[in-house]
């Protein structure tokens, strides 16, 4: 990366407790979930924050266990699901003017519903909402599970206010975790057929054919896995492609790789990025462990891979070059935005890269339509900067 001049940030700040996850709001507000242990008692807790473009606070609502994922729902991006340490997910609302337009000093979020889904000493590790069913989620956790759990909702019409009305019908019960009682409502999510050995950290759940019913997961096992979101039965797996854990998966989408629905990007602590090529996958060929794939290109990014975020199809500076971009969060080496193009000699190109200001391990990250925005956990840095 030494011909590549590193990205100017715009601002930064630091913030109260630890960032670990993070999404922009409709170009306008940065939200960020923390992560904050307390060693000399081993709880975990976070906080749901809320920035101005130009990182100023807007709100901060603290959470009882820390805040490891959070998306936003594609079926109504008013609705936030945040992945926890103490074995629940939490959905909230965004609350906008009434006729949705942003006004940053009118924003502010609501708890829609607390949802325990496994033992309070599980950590959730990520969250993922279904491209193509509004009520699906996945979720993956320490204890190397992956389970699908249905959102709960009173009306055919699926929207943050349908959801909420939904749980608001459902009883809640007193939780006790971490020394003290919650209420929540006690969850069963579908687990699928096949754990991993050591921690499940990501899941991504396909969108196009022949995929579309395929869930990938990777784990610190050093080992990916696809299974059958209808039957929750196990297809393939393979441990001989990383060289450490698996932890960032991305299938193509109708914005990204379109021409490669058989293609999924990987992220592996061993640094490095790779697209993998599974038309092995086929009728012709029975799935099974350590089925190779047909092709793989890989490229050693630095730091390990953690985190994929797709450039928006509405970015203000694209170069078209008929390439694919993705944000990636590289823990120890900063942020890269690498672009992806047959093209080219060699597939991965990183373009832009930010390190000054992120020391420690950055996790979370994304795009506006003019800006990127990323924090790394122990220097408890966020920040904006451009491309």
């Amino acid at each position: 990366m030494d011909s590549i001049e590193e990205s100017k940030v715009l601002n930064a700040i630091k913030t109260k407790l630890p960032p670990c996850c993070l999404r922009i709001f409709r170009n306008e507000v940065i939200l960020v979930g923390t992560y904050d242990l307390d060693k000399s008692t081993g709880r975990r807790s976070g906080s749901l924050d809320a920035f101005t473009m130009d990182l100023k606070p807007l709100f901060s609502y603290n959470t009882y266990g820390a805040i490891l994922d959070m998306k936003l729902s594609p079926f109504d991006d008013t609705l936030i699901c945040t992945a926890h340490s103490t074995g629940n997910i939490m959905l909230w609302r965004i609350i906008c003017a009434k006729n949705d337009e942003i006004e940053t000093e009118k924003l502010d979020i609501s708890e829609l519903t607390n949802l325990q889904l496994f033992d309070g000493e599980v950590l959730i590790t990520s969250c993922h909402f279904s491209p193509l069913a509004s009520e699906k989620l996945v979720v993956t956790n320490t204890i190397g599970e992956t389970a699908t759990i249905d959102i709960e909702t009173l009306e055919i019409q699926f929207t943050a206010s349908t959801v909420q009305q939904g749980y608001s019908k459902l009883d809640k019960i007193e939780y006790a975790v971490q020394g003290a009682t919650q209420k929540v409502i006690q969850a069963e999510p579908e687990q699928f057929l096949k754990s991993h050995e050591l921690e499940c950290w990501t899941a991504e759940i396909g969108c196009l054919q022949p995929f579309q019913d395929v869930v990938f997961t990777g784990g610190d096992d050093s080992t990916i896995v696809a299974h059958d979101l209808r039957s929750k039965e196990f297809v393939w797996s393979n441990s001989r492609i990383h060289e450490a854990g698996v932890i960032g998966i991305k299938c193509s989408q109708p914005s990204f790789r379109n021409d490669k629905p058989t293609s999924i990007i990987t992220g592996s602590y061993d640094d490095k990025i790779r697209s993998l090529d599974l038309r092995m996958l086929g009728d012709s060929i029975f799935p099974g462990e350590n089925v190779p794939v047909i092709n793989k290109l890989e490229c050693n990014l630095s730091g390990g891979v953690w985190r994929f975020i797709e450039q928006p199809t509405e970015f203000s500076n694209p170069i078209h070059d008929g390439s694919d971009r993705l944000l990636v969060c590289c823990m120890y080496d900063g942020a890269k935005v690498v672009t992806m193009n047959d093209n080219s000699d060699e597939y991965f190109q990183i373009q832009h890269y930010l390190k000054k200001g992120h020391n420690s391990m950055c996790y979370g990250g994304d795009w506006s339509n003019s800006l990127i925005a990323t924090c790394s956990f122990y220097d408890n840095s966020l920040q904006t900067w451009t491309v």
